[in-house]
């Protein structure tokens, strides 16, 4: 039986406020780290591709006004995630969730990829998921146990999420998308693959797809898709994590063999090389690989447009 508490966070400090806070916090905290599992460790580095990201998981102390804090049981188990309600929110919402990476948080999530200005531009519900603490906040992204010392239900998380915002008439259930950062780059993965019925695109960046040969994906429709992936990325690398994950080439590859593409274009834009798979009905798979990118959330221009931006106007095209 699955139970709903949603708690919205009063509004105490302007959003100004709010970021002169953090910046302090962050200035000011210490750092910690945990190792966790079998799953690649992970750390978070900004470049000057990148918007900086909090460091190593550790909580941001401020949480603006305009996100809510949701509480769900999960087979018992209390599980959290935020929400952004765009501003003017009206019917026929469209959705992202979003996954922080590992040994991460919801928050990090909301504060990296900034997206509550296309949010409400676009009228998009955000969602940011929280992994288990218990866990040292990393993603449970494969289903198999052997080996594994990550045994929450993040895939029964999701999808409870997912049911319960399906019971909004103000949500479009047919634009549901998810994106993430490194192990939540896989986890994003994974669901778009696994409850593929459910999620009509995603966006991934500096992580791996840990598909599972033993677990077959129930693909139902063309999915679009973008991942992005930096060459100097030693944390997820493009050859792949031996034992976890296929090459990041061979998973943009799979996806299009799924997508049943039949054209293939590489082309040099700048230091970014961009590959697009195509269907006969218009879907794409768009991979950028990122000469001298590290392991982070990128944030540079495509097609002229700011990332996030870009982001949308490429998902929006897609439904289940």
């Amino acid at each position: 039986m699955l139970l709903f508490r949603r708690v919205v966070r009063p509004i105490v400090m302007t959003k100004t406020f709010s970021a002169v806070l953090l910046c302090l916090t962050l200035l000011f905290a210490a750092c910690t780290e945990t190792t966790l599992n079998t799953q690649p460790q992970e750390t978070q580095i900004a470049n000057n591709q990148s918007k900086e990201v909090n460091q190593k998981g550790e909580t941001l102390a401020v949480t603006p006004a305009s996100v809510s804090t949701n509480t769900i049981d999960v087979n018992g188990v209390s599980r959290t995630y935020l929400t952004y309600m765009p501003e003017g929110a009206s019917d026929s919402m469209p959705v992202i969730i979003q996954f922080h990476g590992g040994t991460g948080t919801a928050q990090d999530a909301y504060f990296t990829s900034n997206f509550d200005a296309t949010a409400d531009e676009e009228g998009i519900l955000m969602v940011y998921p929280q992994a288990e603490t218990s866990t040292g906040s990393v993603w449970n992204t494969i289903h198999a146990s052997e080996g594994n010392k990550v045994s929450s239900d993040d895939f029964g998380f999701i999808e409870a999420i997912i049911n319960h915002l399906s019971e909004d008439s103000r949500i479009d259930t047919s634009r549901i998308y998810v994106a993430g950062y490194s192990n939540g780059a896989a986890m994003a993965y994974q669901i778009a693959c696994h409850l593929n019925d459910q999620i009509a695109g995603f966006a991934v960046m500096s992580g791996n797809f840990p598909l599972e040969a033993n677990y077959p994906c129930n693909i139902t429709h063309e999915t679009g898709g973008l991942i992005f992936n930096g060459t100097d990325d030693d944390t997820r690398p493009l050859e792949g994590i031996p034992g976890y994950a296929i090459p990041v080439r061979e998973g943009a590859e799979w996806w299009a063999d799924q997508n049943n593409s039949i054209r293939e274009q590489t082309i040099q834009q700048g230091n970014v090389e961009r590959t697009t798979y195509v269907t006969l009905s218009g879907t794409e798979i768009q991979l950028f690989i990122i000469n001298g990118g590290g392991h982070v959330w990128f944030n540079f221009n495509v097609d002229g447009m700011p990332m996030n931006t870009f982001i949308w106007e490429f998902l929006s095209q897609y439904q289940t």
